[in-house]
């Protein structure tokens, strides 16, 4: 009887943990499929999401490709741009399409593997700013993309705001980092594109170095004659050349049509004082920093010219063979020599006048704040580096985002008074650095020029010229961050000889999944 009880106790024991095992094994069994489906779904998400994201970075490739291809300055005649703002705040995107060459909406689709997606972006304007004789247009493009899985029910969404801004008008040359002028085959042009000597480098930030830029138009030395009437304190800035007489009389010279004396003339006027005047050649001009004063010496073999303004204090001296004059008030950051210019680098100025490039100096030589344009109707000749005043240096590049200074060298190649035609190069002296730094916006109506032993020329700013001979050197050219904002603009720079079109910056704003 007692075998006969064990016996049977031992068949439900056996039984109970048969159960038990079973049942636990069938529960692990069905948490390790709710764990496979699990991680399906989250592949499928994952993957959803991948195809959602490539149909964006799809969309904003297209975009991209279609500024490369489009993007550049493009001639707008005078009728179309008289109108052109109207246009755009009508809400017409002629001039969106005129820059991608196609029509928004934009349309684009693709698949990889079991992959696919569609995506679409189309633009609206944002708000437009308005200078004296162009505008920038800020269009605001939302692209939306929809993945999808082959044998995958659910669909997923993301999407990317994109910035377009679009200049037009009589554009800043300082707005293109490198610009060759005047008529070009396509055959030079792929040839200047492929020069190894010519790097552009891209600004921090930005998705790609900056393209070169080709106008069919001549860089146009009437926009000297403008820079002058402005020093000159002219109220209308209307188009041609002042006359002898008018320019005598706004030099404090008898008003009579007579040769100007050869010197240096500080312009002052009842409006106050503007810009500074230079008949003939200078032997020298040093730029130097002197606490919160910008100094500027002038060199000739007949005498020694010494401008310092404060824009702190809102003082001025000048200093001449006549003696010195003291102001109130700070000049018009406008140099304008008719004639060419010997040496312009940076150095040391003494009390006196007297001054000496030191070539090799890495000191700033612009104030911070201050914006300086110097035009010569002949050559410039650089011999120094030319430094702005709290600029940083990334990567061994200088990067102009925090720099509150300006400065622009502009070769006109014609004669401020009489219109005669002159040589209107940018040259780096022979016997200038090795690895010269130039923080300026360059523009030689003829050539810029490297002259001597190949060296590096890095830039950060830009180069605009009708022709860039380098003989060996190299070529570094850095955009002006501050200028694909809105809010900074060149002051007192030469523009294209007539209105144009053109892409000042695409960048992504914000990308979001959905």
């Amino acid at each position: 009887m007692h075998r006969g009880r064990e016996s049977g106790s031992l068949t439900l024991l056996a039984v109970f943990i048969y159960f038990l095992f079973s049942a636990l094994g069938l529960g692990l069994i069905c948490l390790a499929q709710l764990h496979v489906r699990v991680t399906a779904n989250r592949k499928s998400a994952l993957l959803l999401a991948y195809a959602a994201e490539n149909g964006l970075e799809q969309a904003f490739a297209g975009i991209a490709a279609g500024v490369a291809a489009h993007g550049g300055p493009a001639p707008c005649s005078e009728e179309r741009y008289a109108g052109l703002r109207s246009e755009i705040e009508s809400g017409s995107r002629q001039i969106v399409a005129d820059v991608l060459g196609s029509v928004p909406p934009l349309a684009v689709a693709g698949e990889a593997g079991d992959q696919a997606w569609n995506a679409g972006t189309d633009f609206a304007l944002g708000k437009i700013a308005a200078e004296e004789r162009f505008f920038i247009a800020d269009f605001r493009g939302a692209a939306r993309s929809v993945g999808r899985l082959s044998g995958f029910i659910p669909e997923k969404s993301a999407s990317l705001d994109v910035s377009l801004r679009v200049l037009a008008g009589r554009v800043p040359l300082a707005y293109f980092p490198i610009l060759f002028a005047g008529p070009r085959t396509a055959q030079e042009r792929d040839a200047l594109a492929s020069d190894a000597s010519l790097v552009p480098v891209a600004a921090p930030g930005a998705a790609a170095p900056p393209a070169l830029s080709f106008s069919e138009d001549a860089i146009d030395p009437a926009e000297a004659d403008l820079l002058l009437k402005k020093a000159a304190r002219v109220k209308f800035l209307t188009p041609g050349r002042l006359s002898r007489g008018e320019l005598r009389a706004a030099l404090g010279l008898e008003m009579v049509n007579e040769p100007i004396p050869e010197g240096v003339y500080l312009i002052e006027s009842d409006a106050g004082l503007g810009g500074v005047f230079v008949q003939g050649d200078l032997d020298r001009m040093v730029l130097a920093i002197d606490g919160t004063w910008q100094e500027i010496a002038f060199l000739r073999e007949d005498g020694a010219w010494l401008l310092k303004y404060s824009l702190a204090e809102g003082r001025t001296v000048f200093l001449s063979p006549e003696g010195p004059r003291e102001f109130a008030r700070v000049p018009l950051g406008i140099i304008l020599v008719n004639g060419a210019v010997g040496e312009l680098g940076g150095g040391r100025i003494g009390p006196d006048g007297s001054a000496e490039i030191d070539a090799d100096s890495t000191e700033p030589c612009v104030l911070r704040g201050a914006a300086l344009t110097i035009v010569a109707s002949d050559e410039v000749t650089i011999s120094s580096p030319l430094i702005q005043q709290g600029v940083k240096w990334v990567d061994g590049l200088p990067y102009l985002k925090d720099s509150t200074s300006q400065l622009v060298l502009y070769a006109s190649g014609q004669d401020l008074v009489g219109g005669e035609k002159r040589a209107g190069n940018v040259i780096i002296d022979p016997h200038a650095p090795r690895d010269i730094a130039l923080q300026a916006s360059i523009t030689a109506a003829a050539e810029f020029r490297s002259e001597g032993a190949p060296r590096t020329v890095t830039v950060a700013g830009g180069v605009q010229a009708g022709g860039i001979a380098l003989n060996g050197a190299m070529l570094r050219v850095r955009p002006d961050e501050r200028l694909r904002e809105p809010e900074w603009t060149p002051d007192n720079a030469p523009a294209t000889a007539r209105p144009l079109i053109a892409v000042l910056a695409l960048k992504p704003l914000a990308w979001r999944g959905e």
